[in-house]
């Protein structure tokens, strides 16, 4: 893994790119063919770093509901109620989700005889011209004994930001941190924030980069929490610094379900029924999007880490990409050797984990937010797009798209992601 991870710094030192630097785009996300035709349920990106304001909390950042316009209204964005997000850890190594937090919204009308969303200046989270109010749930379920907890009830959204007119003297901020809870040692956060994964899109069009600005822009829905690494440790016990075994390093995934049964009947609201099932799953950026091909890109959002190797690992030891790199940029990328490519396994299991699409942190004490790094969990500001592009070609110099940078800077301070983009700037 060390071999791995230094020739992977200076493949990024190298700085060989394939396209001039530019401004941030945001993510497409849209990785599967279900999951593309219901957008409140796909997963875009999933964070994992050590606090940089406490090195003994971690942060999770589950992101969901692909590329949201500023000027969405009237019935602008928010998390559905039918729909569980939930954040997963692994903390033994086997892949297998030890701890949950689960999230589940509910949604108030104040005045059903308006279109509007706000029906006047919104000075505060709780003003009663926030027409369309929406709250959540917060449970966290020990997976092994299935005992849960919950940690907060009836947690405020943060609103859209609808405008100018809607937040005048730039009072969106104000609005958008009451959002923020503290709940014993638990810090969580809920709702629209800017888009942080930047990619040129256009590398979706044979691989083209270099374009002008397509995405800039846009807004995600964000999950956002901060608990003490011991709350997910194993045993709830941070390891030791120099433990090397599979629990000295965490798993995370993100999911969302919904209910087997949908009910539509003329004239009534939609029912939903029986036992969730799982329609979307993220861990590591892009695998879904550029590893699984067409044909297993829905089995793969439905099925679960621990089945990786068995259902998509042929797909990671023989990736595709390189072959279309070398075909379309005629990017030089290395053959991939007869036994595969067991290096990207390699990053998939560190320290005799079960390799599995899992973000993988190591929690072990001394680990601070510098030690964070892609694929050691993931900063906000990491450029996972170049890293996974000069990781797949394979040829000692280093591959990118030529976006470096969020088009926004990044917050200080909980919750970390950058404000959302204004519908009426």
């Amino acid at each position: 893994m060390r071999i791995i991870e230094n020739t992977l710094l200076s493949a990024l030192a190298a700085g060989i790119t394939i396209a001039a630097s530019g401004t941030a785009h945001a993510s497409s996300h849209r990785e599967a063919p279900a999951i593309a035709e219901d957008q409140f349920a796909d997963n875009t990106d999933v964070y994992a770093f050590i606090s940089p304001q406490s090195p003994d909390r971690v942060v999770l950042v589950a992101n969901y509901v692909p590329l949201l316009l500023p000027a969405s209204g009237p019935n602008f964005y928010k998390f559905a109620d039918s729909v569980r997000y939930e954040m997963h850890i692994d903390n033994d190594g086997d892949a297998v989700s030890d701890i949950t937090y689960r999230f589940t919204f509910k949604t108030k009308v104040g005045n059903g005889n308006t279109f509007l969303y706000n029906t006047g200046p919104i000075t505060s989270i709780t003003d009663a011209a926030l027409n369309v109010k929406q709250t959540y749930t917060l449970t966290r379920i020990d997976d092994v004994s299935d005992d849960a907890e919950v940690i907060a009830r009836d947690v405020p959204v943060a609103p859209w930001y609808v405008g100018k007119r809607s937040f005048p003297n730039n009072t969106y901020d104000m609005v958008a941190n009451q959002a923020i809870k503290t709940a014993g040692s638990v810090k969580v956060f809920a709702g629209p924030r800017d888009e942080p994964f930047f990619v040129d899109l256009h590398v979706f069009d044979l691989l083209g980069v270099g374009g002008a600005p397509t995405t800039d822009g846009v807004n995600v829905m964000s999950l956002v929490l901060e608990v003490p690494i011991r709350d997910v440790a194993i045993d709830g016990v941070r390891p030791r610094s120099g433990d090397m075994s599979p629990s000295s390093v965490i798993g995370v995934y993100a999911s969302s379900s919904r209910q087997k049964v949908t009910i539509r009947r003329r004239n009534s609201p939609t029912e939903n029924d029986g036992g969730f099932v799982q329609v979307s799953r993220l861990g590591w950026p892009l695998v879904n999007e550029v590893l699984i091909p067409l044909k297993d890109k829905d089995k793969f959002n439905r099925t679960q880490p621990h089945r990786d190797v068995a259902n998509f690992g042929a797909y990671i030891l023989m990736p595709e990409l390189p072959g279309l790199l070398n075909a379309v940029l005629n990017a030089g990328c290395a053959p991939t050797p007869a036994s595969g490519r067991t290096d990207i396994v390699g990053l998939l299991s560190p320290r005799g984990t079960t390799a599995a699409d899992l973000l993988r942190l190591d929690i072990r004490a001394g680990q601070t937010f510098e030690h964070s790094s892609f694929p050691n969990g993931r900063k906000l500001a990491d450029d996972v797009t170049d890293t996974e592009l000069t990781v797949l070609c394979n040829n000692g110099g280093a591959l990118g798209d030529g976006v470096n940078a969020n088009d926004k800077p990044f917050l200080t301070t909980f919750p970390y992601l950058a404000s959302p983009v204004s519908g009426n700037p």
